[in-house]
This record gives structure tokens, C-alpha cells and sequence, in this order.
């Protein structure tokens, strides 16, 4: 393991989430990460950490972005908050991201992550609305791909 840091378009921006979700990019060379605030997508240089922001085509941002699942040359970002998941095209240097249509369902509860098996995607509610005690049931749910 070693450390990355971020230079290049990436913005630390204080007393908010950055960096959230991460998947490699199609080709292998880099990886795709979610700044969550204020919501953009950066192809990261894994050899130097260098950040470029994807243009997003269909959207202005990804607010909220938190797990990220590619398979090929999709992307879907889970936007927590939102309760949704928006599945974009990536052109092949993973620089442009073109909305293709947006997943959501009303078992949703702040979904936080996702993975895919078989031709579903499988999220995990956070409920991060809801009263957090030894009480809180949790769970997961399944979206058709």
C-alpha cells in the first residue's frame, strides 16, 4: 500500500466529504474517484495522482456521490442522499461520463455503497435519516442492472 495525493483539478475542500467512491478506469491506468461535495468525478493518475475532472454530459454533478460500480465502460454512481443511482457511459480515456438514466426504487434509504452479483446491483441503506441505535435494523437491497 502507499499513499496517492491528489494534485492536479482535485479540490480539498474543508469540513465536507471528498473523496468518497473508487474504481479503477476501464483501461486499468488510473482510477475513477467521487468527490461528493460538491459533486464531480475525477480520472486519477495512479502513477502520479494527478486529477482530471470527467466532464459529466446529462448531469451538472453528482452530489452526493458515495459507492461507485463500473463493468466495462459504465459507471454507476450511488448518490446517498438522493436515493438513486445514476448510470453513466464513460468514453474510452474514462475523461467524458454521459448520463444514461438514473435507478431508483422506494426501499431506498440513503444506499451508500454497491456490488455487483449476477444481473443485479446490490446496495447497503445507511439510513443515516434515521435514529442510529442498538435497535436500527439494517439491510440491503437489489436493483436489476
Amino acid at each position: 500500500m502507499r499513499a496517492l495525493p491528489l494534485t492536479g483539478d482535485w479540490v480539498q475542500t474543508p469540513d465536507v466529504t471528498n473523496a468518497n467512491g473508487i474504481v479503477p478506469t476501464p483501461d486499468g491506468h488510473g482510477l475513477i474517484v467521487v468527490s461528493s461535495t460538491p459533486g464531480k468525478l475525477y480520472n486519477v493518475s495512479l502513477r502520479t495522482g494527478y486529477a482530471t475532472e470527467i466532464s459529466l454530459v446529462g448531469a451538472d454533478t453528482v452530489v452526493n456521490g458515495d459507492g461507485l460500480w463500473r463493468m466495462g465502460r459504465t459507471l454507476y454512481v450511488v448518490q446517498n442522499r438522493l436515493n438513486l443511482i445514476s448510470v453513466f457511459d464513460l468514453d474510452a480515456r474514462a475523461t467524458t461520463a454521459t448520463l444514461r438514466r438514473t435507478i431508483t426504487d422506494p426501499r431506498f434509504d440513503v444506499p451508500t455503497t454497491a456490488a455487483q452479483f449476477g444481473g443485479r446491483l446490490y446496495l447497503v441503506n445507511a439510513r443515516f435519516t434515521s435514529p442510529q441505535t442498538p435497535e436500527t435494523t439494517f439491510n440491503a437491497i437489489a436493483v436489476p442492472l
